[in-house]
């Protein structure tokens, strides 16, 4: 039986307030958050993983695997974003999750590097399909007024899988290894897809008559039920692009944190228990911060927080790459944190609400799946920095330069006008 929500009115000016849609906007930040721990436990996982003598890894190769989970969630992203605008968000998202459920589990009994790579790279596109679905579908049935905190529930979940990985690697990573802590993301995310497939209210497509009645009062917006030719059209594609830039640079500097943090802090001469702290207060930094800055987007609007956002993220990302005692460096992580995740969550929902509802989880789709490819290129770019020689303060240079760039993007966004 699924929840009792009021069906979203693609076309009503009154979105459901119910308690039951506040269920699913909970159940769409549970798999966000399970996602969140499978892709972030890499980062937490790889000193072990690095010690691994059976594995036989060094840091470029490190970087490439933990690479493939991006190739796959772009993949995942452009396949599913559009697809759940056709056949609908609860479908997509039951099946994608079961997808990187399957081969999370599957990384954990990963017996050589290839086999670990290509587990990664399948659960990867699970998690690709994943998040358009969700971001659609709770925006549905989001309260008027409250969209980007309803964008930064939802996304928060990553940052909060993240804490719980960091939490679960500096509790028991010592007894389960780097394998256990892969099984553990398995066990979770099961648990979190079977309470979708049985809760979950399915999302219909926009009904035709409602496409044909947003035609006839928009006056050009007959390509609107075109999802792929809307975010490409003249009105949409500056946007589109400038969004994309904006999200690849953003998720080169967020992700690179996260699959590197960790190890860079070991190279920068902290302890293993210090180094998983660095992560835990980063993720924690995104998960509280990003939500007074909700607030703030949904009063000013996103543009200023958004693009000021990935400018505190630059700024502490320099911060961190100057080392000092480990209170200090951990509240410029913290503020790293609250720089990176909020520009992420508030340039999905800005996104989302800069195009219209038949071609919303297209466009996250698009724009989320290119810009993955800032995340695939992250840990590539931190295993080849370092196996380089050149030291992780040039790492946090280039996750520096990526959020600023993302900044610059955002800003070159045109106003909306009344």
């Amino acid at each position: 039986m699924t929840i009792d929500a009021q069906a979203p009115a693609h076309h009503s000016s009154a979105p459901s307030r119910s308690p039951a849609a506040w269920a699913v906007v909970a159940l769409c930040t549970a798999a966000i958050t399970v996602e969140g721990f499978d892709l972030i436990v890499y980062g937490v996982a790889l000193p072990a993983m690095l010690g691994d003598d059976a594995l036989g890894l060094d840091k470029s190769l490190a970087g490439t695997l933990g690479s493939l989970a991006y190739v796959g969630m772009l993949i995942g992203a452009l396949v599913c974003g559009t697809l759940a605008d056709r056949l609908g968000r609860r479908r997509l998202l039951v099946a994608a999750g079961t997808v990187f459920t399957v081969f999370t589990v599957a990384c954990a009994l990963a017996a050589e590097p290839w086999q670990f790579g290509l587990f990664r790279l399948l659960a990867g596109a699970g998690m690709g399909g994943v998040m358009p679905s969700c971001v659609a579908l709770s925006k549905e049935y989001a309260p008027r007024g409250r969209s980007a905190l309803v964008a930064t529930v939802v996304l928060a979940g990553i940052p909060v899988g993240g804490v719980l990985s960091a939490l679960t690697a500096t509790t028991w990573g010592e007894t389960l290894g780097w394998r256990g802590l892969f099984g553990v993301g398995g066990v979770l995310s099961a648990l979190v897809v079977a309470a979708a497939y049985f809760l979950l209210p399915e999302s219909r497509p926009l009904p035709a008559a409602a496409a044909i009645a947003a035609a006839v009062d928009g006056g050009q917006r007959e390509s609107e039920a075109a999802g792929v030719r809307t975010v490409l059209s003249r009105a949409y594609a500056r946007h589109t692009v400038l969004f994309t830039v904006g999200n690849f640079a953003v998720l080169l500097a967020w992700y690179g944190l996260n699959t590197w943090l960790t190890q860079l802090m070991r190279e920068m001469d902290y302890p293993l228990g210090s180094a998983l702290r660095f992560t835990l207060v980063l993720n924690l930094g995104a998960v509280v911060g990003s939500f007074a800055l909700a607030v703030l987007a949904d009063r000013i609007g996103p543009r200023v927080v958004t693009a000021g956002s990935a400018v505190l993220a630059a700024v502490a990302v320099l911060g961190l790459s100057q080392g000092g005692s480990t209170a200090v460096i951990l509240g410029v992580t913290a503020l790293a944190g609250v720089g990176a995740q909020s520009a992420l969550t508030m340039l999905n929902d800005w996104v989302a609400s800069s195009y219209p509802a038949s071609a919303r989880a297209t466009a996250l789709g698009c724009v989320s799946g290119f810009g993955r490819g800032g995340a695939i290129v992250a840990p590539l770019l931190g295993g080849w920095i370092l196996d380089a020689a050149m030291g992780p303060t040039t790492v946090f240079y280039v996750f520096a330069a990526a959020a600023l760039v993302c900044a610059v993007a955002l800003l070159a966004i045109p106003a909306r006008r009344g």
